[in-house]
C-alpha cells in the first residue's frame, strides 16, 4: 500500500481506497486488480498462497477459500455452477454477494484484496 495525492483536495490517501476519505472524490490511482507479483489467479492458487503464508485455519481468519460457508461473520469464495461467487456473511446471517460471474481471476482478486487488507490491519494492531 502506498500513499497518493487526491487530485481534488490534495490530501494524501492510501492507493487502495476507492474514494478519498477527506472529500469523497474518486481515487484515480485505485485499481480493482492488485499488481502483486504473487497474486493468485485461481481458487487453487489462492488456497496454496494461503497455506504458504502460514495463515491460521479458515475458521480462525473467517476467510473461506473454495468453500460455500454458511455461518455468520465470514468472507469467502466458491464455485456455484459456472459462476464464481465472492460473498460476505453478515452477523445476522444475511449474505451479501460481492461478485458473481464467470471470471475466476476477478473473483479471486476481490477476496484476495479483502484478505490482504485484513492482514495489514491486524499487523497494525499488533504493532500498536
Amino acid at each position: 500500500m502506498a500513499k497518493v495525492k487526491c487530485r481534488y483536495c490534495t490530501a494524501m490517501i492510501n492507493d487502495n481506497e476507492e474514494k478519498c476519505p477527506n472529500c469523497g472524490a474518486p481515487n484515480l490511482s485505485f485499481s480493482r486488480f492488485t499488481t502483486d507479483k504473487e497474486r493468485p489467479r485461481t481458487i487453487e492458487e489462492f488456497r496454496s498462497w494461503y497455506e504458504k503464508k502460514g495463515l491460521p485455519p479458515f475458521e480462525n481468519t473467517r476467510f473461506f477459500i473454495g468453500v460455500d460457508y454458511k455461518a455468520p461473520k465470514a468472507y469467502g469464495i466458491c464455485k456455484s455452477g459456472s459462476d464464481y461467487v465472492v460473498y460476505k456473511n453478515l452477523a445476522d446471517g444475511q449474505r451479501v454477494i460481492r461478485y458473481k460471474g464467470t471470471d475466476e481471476e476477478y473473483a479471486v482478486n476481490e477476496l484476495y484484496l479483502r484478505l490482504r487488507d485484513e492482514i495489514i490491519n491486524q499487523k497494525r494492531k499488533q504493532n500498536g
